[in-house]
């Protein structure tokens, strides 16, 4: 397939300048957030299959990637803030939220606090309350953040060797050299803060995520990978947790994708949630937007 063209730039809100990156398209706008460390070209290959049906936009959450790392500011309640900001800005009356892992989990908590305007989610292994045995599993890539590499092909053979990001593709590849930057010494690092990513793990537990999922009455499309995190174990959600979380939530379905993890079922040269989310768009968004960013 030949691959959409996007476009980076930023918005200035009120404290905080946010990076994006843009896919046109004609129905839409559809807002894309990435995970805990994430940053918008997580979203790089989903948004080439469905651009230019649709109207893509993948945000870089205050800390992370190019976007400003302020000292203050997080948890859900500040991103939200922002994101909202940044739908006013661009005169979105409504919008589709597409969130991957910690990006779902903030998805959750905005169409739950603002119903009104949120036309649909899609919500990719995550949106409830992280466990101890998935937050041990993942330390080893936070604990990454701010390590300084002397080249960046040792920081890409570093990210090579975690479990969780197996079978290694050219879409990995790219999201980890995108997500990084050169140090004063000559070395690399990850653009994402540490002190962001430590503050909203920190005020993740002061809130409790259950109590946002029956106010969550938009179109909610959950996709569960085959595969945990280290093989048949570590799991966002186990079988029978996310069967109890799609209940709760009025208006929601599952569709489980076989032999892929948390990461590779979107960080893939052909992601294999396309299908399922194309369909699901294809109901939620039958019409052309009238509204478009800036």
């Amino acid at each position: 397939m030949s691959h959409a063209p996007w476009r980076d730039g930023a918005v200035r809100l009120a404290d905080v300048r946010l990076a994006y990156r843009e896919w046109p398209g004609e129905k839409g706008p559809v807002l894309c957030l990435p995970g805990l460390t994430g940053h918008k070209g997580t979203f790089n290959r989903l948004a080439e299959h469905l651009s230019p049906e649709y109207h893509i936009l993948s945000i870089d959450l205050r800390g992370r990637g190019d976007s400003d790392k302020p000292e203050d500011g997080y948890g859900f309640a500040y991103h939200t803030r922002d994101l909202l900001a940044l739908a006013d800005l661009w005169d979105w009356a409504s919008f589709v939220l597409v969130g991957h892992s910690f990006g779902a989990t903030l998805g959750v908590y905005l169409a739950s606090v603002r119903p009104g305007r949120i036309r649909a989610a899609v919500l990719i292994d995550g949106g409830a309350d992280p466990k101890d045995e998935v937050l041990e599993a993942m330390r080893p890539a936070y604990r990454r953040l701010g390590m300084s590499y002397p080249t960046i092909q040792a920081l890409l053979e570093d990210m090579r060797g975690l479990p969780f990001h197996q079978p290694w593709n050219p879409a990995l590849e790219m999201y980890f050299r995108e997500g990084a930057e050169p140090t004063p010494d000559g070395g690399v690092r990850a653009k994402t803060s540490p002190h962001a990513i430590q503050r909203d793990l920190d005020l993740h537990f002061s809130y409790s995520m259950c109590v946002h999922f029956p106010s969550m009455t938009c179109p909610t499309l959950f996709l569960r990978p085959g595969l945990g995190l280290l093989g048949e174990r570590g799991h966002i959600l186990d079988r029978r947790e996310a069967a109890a979380f799609v209940k709760w939530i009025p208006n929601a379905r599952q569709v489980d994708i076989p032999g892929v993890n948390h990461y590779t079922m979107i960080l893939n040269e052909r992601p294999p949630i396309v299908g399922p989310i194309r369909s699901f768009l294809a109901e939620v968004l039958p019409e052309p937007a009238s509204a478009r960013a800036s």
